[in-house]
């Protein structure tokens, strides 16, 4: 079992912020004061924990409710990151297996940390959105399932991350448990990520910013 893919879920998490740091993407000054650890939304107020957490649906046990908890449980994260450490622990056990919950919780708060405190030391605007785009029943019975979601990760953050997408094939293990599908372990692999368009061009993050002043996040906009 591998920790949560919260770059399937955006480009941002622990082990991808120091990725980014390290191929020089992501710009840790020490010179810049640190603020609070709360993130600009892009409507432009600060987040907090008022976004509600993704929590298990009572699917059915068919192929169609496996892949509808699958899919949501992919995009979860999008949430995870305007939540305090404690309100994420609750988050991914109600979303976990009872096995694997204590396990899930651990890893995804000290990612979700790290990320938050890194994107905290932006001093505009952090736009973070996780979108499934399409996925793939690879087995079902009605006890368990694993089921494929395809998945892009928009992140954008002044001083701290370029603008960038992530792309990725999360493969969701499911275990029928209780009343609802549950999640028994995660895993992600690169890809497909298509080029950019030939009409466009990398941005720079203010750039990013700026073009998108006034837009909404469509889904999951955080409540201040």
């Amino acid at each position: 079992m591998r920790r949560w893919p919260l770059i399937g879920a955006a480009a941002a998490t622990g082990a991808s912020l120091v990725m980014l740091a390290a191929s020089g993407l992501l710009d840790r000054s020490p010179e810049r004061d640190p603020v609070a650890p709360t993130t600009e939304t892009p409507a432009g107020s600060r987040a907090s924990a008022a976004a509600a957490p993704v929590s298990a649906p009572r699917a059915d046990r068919t192929e169609d409710g496996a892949r509808t908890a699958a899919i949501a449980f992919a995009s979860a994260s999008q949430d995870w990151l305007y939540l305090p450490d404690d309100q994420v622990d609750r988050a991914v056990r109600s979303i976990a297996t009872m096995s694997a919950g204590p396990s899930l919780s651990r890893e995804t708060v000290e990612e979700i940390r790290s990320a938050r405190d890194a994107l905290a030391k932006s001093p505009g605007r952090v736009w973070w959105l996780v979108r499934p785009l399409a996925s793939r029943v690879e087995r079902f019975d009605p006890l368990s399932a694993r089921v494929v979601v395809w998945t892009v990760t928009v992140l954008s953050a002044a001083d701290v991350a370029l603008p960038q997408a992530d792309w990725l094939r999360v493969a969701v293990d499911l275990q029928w448990e209780g009343d609802s599908w549950r999640v028994q372990a995660v895993n992600d692999v690169p890809g497909p990520t298509p080029m950019t368009g030939t009409k466009d061009r990398p941005w720079q993050p203010e750039p990013f910013d700026d073009a998108l002043t006034g837009f909404e996040r469509v889904g999951s906009e955080p409540r201040s």
